[in-house]
């Protein structure tokens, strides 16, 4: 994939490294030529000095052939006009924003902007590590309802079989690593204490499954 990323910081740099080590076209747009040498000498991408709004910029950094453009910036408004530049005047297929403030995400979906809510996931991640160590989080759907999550069990899951670990519109499992080993597993797969179970959960659904994992009693 052609990707363009606006914004050189911390959030932005880790993502083009991650991107272009995996073999992705990427490009990097920052104002500061600072933020941009930080990419280092092992950067396989490309760098261009501007605004992550100025269509000169964008140009250079080959928006025009982008399947994906991504604004990290440290500014909302810088992000959100970029974003808008990508989808209506490039009509690049897949746009995301970076928001900080929270009070601004009923605007961004107003305006029919992707976006990842910064601070609200960084307080979801902090959560979890805090009071839900073996439930970690992957993917929450915008419902609020629903989540993609991966739990360890333990030896109380012993020779449970999937059907019987999942639970009827609320516990749906996905896939078990094992010993190295992904599975796809069926109704009657047998779970090992240490598997890794991937699966789509309700919210409040651990409560019910507490058990059976790895560092969670009944309750």
């Amino acid at each position: 994939m052609r990707i363009v990323i606006a914004g050189s910081g911390r959030v932005g740099g880790d993502l083009a490294h991650e991107l272009a080590d995996h073999g992705h076209d990427v490009s990097v747009v920052d104002h500061s030529r600072t933020a941009l040498e930080q990419l280092g000498t092992t950067f396989n991408g490309s760098v261009h000095l501007g605004l992550a709004y100025d269509v000169g910029v964008l140009k250079e950094a080959g928006i025009e052939y982008a399947d994906a453009f991504v604004a990290v910036t440290d500014s909302d408004n810088a992000n959100l006009m970029a974003v808008q530049l990508a989808k209506e005047v490039f009509m690049v297929p897949k746009t995301i924003a970076r928001l900080d403030d929270p009070n601004r995400e009923r605007a961004y979906r107003e305006l029919d902007v992707s976006y990842i809510p910064a601070s609200r996931l960084i307080a979801k991640v902090v959560y979890e590590q805090v009071v839900e160590q073996e439930f970690r989080l992957h993917v929450t759907f915008e419902d609020g309802e629903t989540e993609i999550v991966d739990m360890e069990v333990g030896a109380a899951a012993a020779n449970l079989r999937i059907e019987d670990f999942q639970i009827e519109d609320r516990l749906r499992v996905a896939a078990v690593r094992r010993d190295g080993k992904t599975y796809i597993p069926d109704r009657d797969f047998l779970l090992k204490a240490g598997d890794l179970v991937v699966a789509a959960a309700r919210k409040g659904v651990i409560n019910k499954i507490r058990r059976f994992l790895s560092s969670g009693d009944a309750s």
